[in-house]
């Protein structure tokens, strides 16, 4: 099977999710050893420009108004950490609510 069709399968099988860091790292070997010179410069290329829109969201996180920053950041874990506080309600809430938001953190990034 060639890289190409090899990269098909992977985003065919990834549908509409990126392909994470890890899958291009283990393509990168199978790449620089079965792509000629000019295709690897387009991959590079490719993949430098991927990087820039998300220094660009870095950089509108900073300019955005204090409220927007919020609600685009903070908001949406503490809404669930909140409701799940409301549901369960524990002895200790603010321990409670500091323990979900440290274990839950990772899906809102």
């Amino acid at each position: 099977m060639t890289n190409i069709l090899r990269n098909r399968k992977m985003a065919d099988e990834a549908g509409s999710r990126p392909i994470s860091a890890s899958e291009m790292a283990s393509n990168e070997v199978i790449e620089s050893q079965d792509v000629p010179e000019n295709i690897q410069k387009i991959i590079t290329n490719e993949k430098e420009v991927a990087e820039v829109p998300s220094k660009k969201f870095k950089v509108d996180l900073q300019s955005l108004p204090t409220r927007a920053y919020l609600d685009q950041t903070v908001v949406p874990i503490l809404l669930t950490g909140m409701s799940v506080l409301a549901r369960e309600r524990p002895p200790n809430p603010i321990e409670f609510l500091a323990a979900y938001l440290l274990k839950n953190k990772d899906q809102f990034d």
